[in-house]
């Protein structure tokens, strides 16, 4: 992958916008069904190209999101370079765990900061996948 088109896929949060469905249902009809059946998400904006590209205006979030405002208001590319890293944005939380993959931002971020955003994006359908199916072994991490 082109380290411009892993950049571009990849929010300043660190989440991978490449492995969302939002933006893999361009190239699958019954992803785009499923997602243009959610409610909450702006269907008009579908498939989403990725967080950089609509400058934060996230198909799931009314305006603009705050952690894309806050980067670009700290002139960063990434949260990790950011001297108030890690921010309560980026804090883990229970709700929507299992659907969402907001737990995962520090971990990325950790990623991309110590391996690079090429090696990161290679990695991120399945640091996705670990997170959503991987069945936890304790001192070994979420296991395929």
């Amino acid at each position: 992958m082109k380290k411009a088109q892993a950049f571009t896929m990849t929010a300043p949060c660190g989440i991978y916008c490449g492995a969302c469905e939002a933006h893999m249902a361009k190239d699958n009809t019954a992803l785009m069904e499923r997602m243009k059946s959610i409610k909450t998400l702006k269907t008009e904006m579908l498939p989403c190209p990725g967080c950089r590209t609509v400058r934060g205006k996230c198909l799931a979030v009314d305006g603009t999101c705050e952690t894309y405002t806050c980067v670009t208001e700290h002139a960063v590319d990434f949260c990790f370079e950011c001297p108030e890293f890690p921010c309560v944005k980026l804090n883990p939380a229970a709700d929507l765990a299992e659907r969402l993959p907001h737990n995962i931002k520090a971990f990325n971020l950790c990623c991309i900061q110590h391996q690079g955003l090429a090696k990161f994006a290679e990695k991120a359908p399945e640091i996705k996948q670990r997170y959503f199916r991987g069945k936890m072994a304790i001192g070994r991490g979420p296991q395929l």
